[in-house]
């Protein structure tokens, strides 16, 4: 495996996604993503180091839950 792939295999694999990551993790463009995000019908993100990141288990349990907006999804963690 060249480096460049190698690399990109851990990216796929952190824990935390960049905008970038995210948007590939459920096929969207990172501009789809942003407009999801504001409207929220996104999981929430964090902030670190001044970028935004998600995370790959509030995406995944997002997408195992149809894709619920953020409040359903919020509200289905506190049940």
């Amino acid at each position: 495996m060249s480096e460049s792939l190698n690399t990109a295999a851990q990216h796929a694999e952190s824990l935390l996604l960049s905008r970038r990551n995210a948007a590939q993790l459920i096929d969207v463009s990172v501009a789809t993503l942003d407009r999801m995000q504001a409207a929220g019908k996104l999981p929430r993100t964090l902030a670190v180091n001044g970028g935004v990141r998600y995370r790959r288990e509030d995406l995944v349990r997002w997408i195992d839950q149809g894709c619920p907006d953020r409040k359903a999804f919020d509200a289905a963690d506190d049940a």
